[in-house]
């Protein structure tokens, strides 16, 4: 199949470098459905969503069916089925976040940056998560992009945190 063949109908395709790692991804594992998720973690990365077509996408690049590839698209909460900015905060909001002030920092990153839960503004997503990130003797605590650890989010850190995040809603969209 050529590059961009399965994202045709929705005007997002996956650029030919993305198609190229998900393939780089596919040689890393014994069986090519072990690398379903980090090739739908790559699609993310430059779609910031997966559509049903970027979806079906993957499915072909990896070789498995597109009702497994949307089954785990829908499991996941790091997976985007819908809009979302180019850099996604997540706060963690299990019980040992919560109890170090999770649903305070949630409150104040949603009043200063204008922003509700579950939403977009410009380049950024806010997302309260029921996903334990594993760091909890640091909470309460952010994920930045799947990726970042932002921890220990009280005082100065929490300030810097916020001028950092409002400064991302400041800059233009590329369009």
């Amino acid at each position: 199949m050529s590059p961009g063949v399965g994202s045709q109908e929705s005007g997002v395709r996956l650029s030919a470098g993305t198609e190229e790692r998900i393939l780089a991804e596919v040689a890393k594992y014994p069986q090519r459905r072990s690398a379903l998720l980090p090739g739908l973690k790559i699609a993310q990365d430059e779609t910031h969503q997966l559509t049903p077509e970027v979806i079906a996408r993957v499915a072909d690049l990896i070789g498995v069916a597109h009702a497994q590839a949307n089954e785990l698209a829908t499991f996941y909460s790091m997976l985007h089925k819908e809009p979302h900015g180019e850099t996604v905060v997540e706060v963690c909001a299990q019980l040992p976040c919560a109890l170090r002030g999770a649903d305070e920092l949630l409150g104040r990153l949603s009043r200063e940056l204008g922003i509700a839960p579950g939403e977009t503004k410009g380049r950024l997503t806010l997302i309260r998560t029921h996903e334990c990130f594993g760091a909890c003797h640091h909470a309460p605590m952010c994920l930045l992009n799947g990726t970042n650890y932002r921890e220990n989010l009280h005082g100065e850190a929490l300030e810097y945190f916020v001028d950092e995040l409002k400064a991302l809603i400041k800059e233009p969209v590329a369009v």
